[in-house]
């Protein structure tokens, strides 16, 4: 079926270019699907195939990831989410649902932060909000990769680019609940049981944001929507039906 368009695009934010796929219904609302941290925007085809049908889709590469440029901004969410803006801002696109895994999460509630009034809703799968929420042994892992990487970077530059994507995790994100409190966003919080990222800290985040729905994944662990793309196709939809 045509679902009307498929185009990539390439929008300035500072001195980047942001690349991203728009696909879809030229008039149906937007959807901006949001990686993780060592991804690009590919890992979400499964969704963008069955939705496209019925929204606009933007999916968009991270800064320093895919296809995006590098540029010169500080490597932070705050510069993911004017990033974000900036796309937006080039497609003429007002408003947004933002759909985000893992940083890409992280990523959505600074943008709910910066520019509530453009965020329609936010699926926020897998998500943190400071560095505490991740459990000890991935987080052990991440600074032993981390430590590793800064060695190496010094022999090759490849492994520059590696450290500051890791970087990320060690040092980012450092959200307070009080800055969460403020997000007036409908939301959907979804964590695999087994999940990388403590569930005290979902908790915490619907807690703090007025109406926010929780979902929890029953045997799952962080990555579980490689495996089951078509619950969160299910998840995504029957969220968006009810907002």
């Amino acid at each position: 079926m045509c679902t009307g368009i498929d185009r990539e695009v390439n929008s300035a934010s500072g001195d980047a270019l942001m690349h991203s796929q728009v696909s879809g219904q030229a008039e149906g609302a937007t959807l901006v699907f949001l990686h993780g941290n060592g991804e690009d925007k590919r890992i979400f085809d499964p969704q963008i195939n069955y939705l496209s049908n019925d929204y606009k889709i933007v999916a968009i590469d991270t800064r320093g990831h895919g296809q995006s440029a590098r540029g010169t901004e500080p490597f932070t969410f705050h510069t993911f989410a004017c990033d974000l803006f900036a796309v937006l801002d080039n497609l003429r696109i007002d408003k947004a649902h933002l759909i985000g895994f893992s940083d890409g999460a992280i990523t959505a509630l600074h943008a709910a932060l910066l520019q509530p009034e453009r965020i329609l809703s936010m699926i926020l799968l897998g998500v943190n909000y400071n560095t505490r929420g991740l459990k000890w042994r991935p987080y052990v892992y991440i600074r032993l990769a981390y430590a590793w990487l800064w060695v190496a970077s010094f022999f090759a530059a490849s492994k520059r680019k590696q450290r500051e994507v890791w970087g990320l995790m060690v040092h980012q994100p450092q959200l307070t609940l009080e800055e969460i409190g403020r997000i007036r966003v409908p939301a959907l919080v979804v964590t695999g049981e087994k999940d990388m990222v403590r569930q005290r800290q979902n908790d915490e985040i619907i807690q703090a944001i007025t109406g926010a729905q929780r979902l929890v994944i029953p045997g799952v662990d962080h990555f579980w929507m490689f495996k089951q793309p078509e619950l969160l196709n299910r998840i995504i939809v029957d969220f968006l039906n009810g907002v």
